[in-house]
This record gives C-alpha cells, structure tokens and sequence, in this order.
C-alpha cells in the first residue's frame, strides 16, 4: 500500500513539474515547495493530530499521497526525535523530488 502512494505522489510531481515549468523558471523552488509540506504534513504526525484533520488540509491525490506516506511514520517520543523525523521527511521528500527532475 505505502508503494502505491508513493508512486502516486512521485508521478503527481511530474505532472506538476511539467505544468509548472512554464510558471516556474527553477525546478528546486517546486522540490522546496514539495519539502514544505512534506514537513508540515510530518508535523501534523509527530503532533498526533488525527489523520482526518490533516486530510483537510491535504487537497488533491498527490499531497494526500505525501500526507499518508507521513502517516506511515511512528510519532518519536522526544522532541528531538520529532524534529529529526520532520528534517529527515523534508529532506527524503527533496531529495527524490530533485530525481524525478533529472
């Protein structure tokens, strides 16, 4: 299941990255956007806020895509490992964006 959402959300940046090629001279400022709510979804998680709260702010299959693989995620005890899980998500979500650019 986790394979499917990820695949999902992968292949929405595609397409987003080709519609918004046109809108957006530097394909990094769509990976940094990308990243941002990744990081934002993971602190939904680390918060414990139920998964159907933060569906609302999720619109669209490619962020609940993202917002789901957060989910998938154990919510860490301390708040150094909460902020390590948000940094790694945002850097993880980056990182495979910047791929899919190549």
């Amino acid at each position: 299941m986790k394979n499917i959402y990820i695949a999902l959300f992968f292949s929405g940046i595609g397409v987003l990255a080709f519609s918004a090629q046109a809108e957006q001279p530097n394909d990094t400022q769509i990976c940094e956007d990308w990243a941002s709510k990744a990081g934002s979804y993971m602190l939904f998680r680390q918060m414990n806020t139920p998964i159907q709260e933060a569906m609302e702010n999720a619109m669209g299959n490619v962020t609940r895509g993202l917002l789901l693989s957060a989910y998938q995620q154990p919510v860490e005890e301390t708040n150094e490992g909460k902020q390590k899980a948000i940094d790694d998500f945002k850097s993880q979500t980056y990182q495979e964006c910047i791929l899919q650019m190549e």
